[in-house]
């Protein structure tokens, strides 16, 4: 029986199978390189800051003699952007198990470019008022990860779960996650944070993206 066919959904912490789970180490790691990156030139520091005694990232180093020429902002969007979007593909083909289609390509390079600039505005906010950075970085981030799991499910761009439903709590929690990583990491640089927030993240997000309205359904009538 494939997941797909499951009569129930799948739990948030159902353990996909070992081939599954290296994939979500994969892009998990792709995340972090992402952010690493991006918050060092962001705040004005340069990728050998981060990548500098990490032989097998050190090639990346090179990158810094871009910044001047891009621009330090857009040049951490481009960063970021590039690693998110690697690991958006490998996820989508991971759920579906195949590859991508010009059309989900355009889908994820939009919703990638939404998660980079959703990064770089809280990052803004957190100055100014941390409350609001906070309450910006869940929502957005909500959204970002609902359009994600429609892509995968081939679902309208702007469907939105049930609020009663299984579905909507399961990205409510991996967005959690993810935000309370990478709020411990940024305020207090503790990287574990991020780690496990990610990992989490996106374990709870290849299970979610098991779960369909109709999954539902069934189960409720059972």
């Amino acid at each position: 029986m494939t997941d797909q066919a499951r009569s129930s959904p799948v739990g948030f912490f159902h353990f996909p199978g070992l081939a599954h789970f290296l994939v979500v180490l994969i892009v998990t790691s792709l995340e972090i390189v992402g952010l690493m990156g991006w918050l060092a030139v962001a705040t004005g520091k340069g990728l050998d800051s981060v990548f500098g005694n990490l032989a097998i990232l050190s090639s990346l180093n090179q990158l810094d003699q871009f910044i001047s020429t891009i621009g330090r902002a857009r040049f951490a969007s481009i960063f970021l952007g590039f690693f998110l979007l690697m690991e958006h593909i490998i996820a989508q083909m991971d759920q579906t198990g195949r590859g991508i289609s010009g059309r989900e390509f355009t889908e994820i390079l939009s919703f990638t470019s939404l998660e980079a600039v959703i990064w770089t505005v809280w990052l803004l906010l957190i100055p100014v008022n941390g409350v609001l950075a906070i309450v910006f970085f869940l929502g957005s981030l909500f959204v970002e990860h609902q359009i994600t799991d429609n892509v995968k499910k081939g679902l309208p761009f702007l469907h939105f779960a049930r609020l009663d439903g299984k579905l909507f709590r399961g990205l409510v929690l991996f967005t959690i996650f993810e935000v309370v990583g990478a709020v411990v990491w940024v305020a207090q640089g503790r990287l574990i944070a991020l780690a496990l927030g990610s990992t989490l993240e996106h374990y709870v997000a290849r299970n979610v993206g098991q779960i369909t309205e109709k999954d539902e359904l069934r189960s409720s009538t059972q």
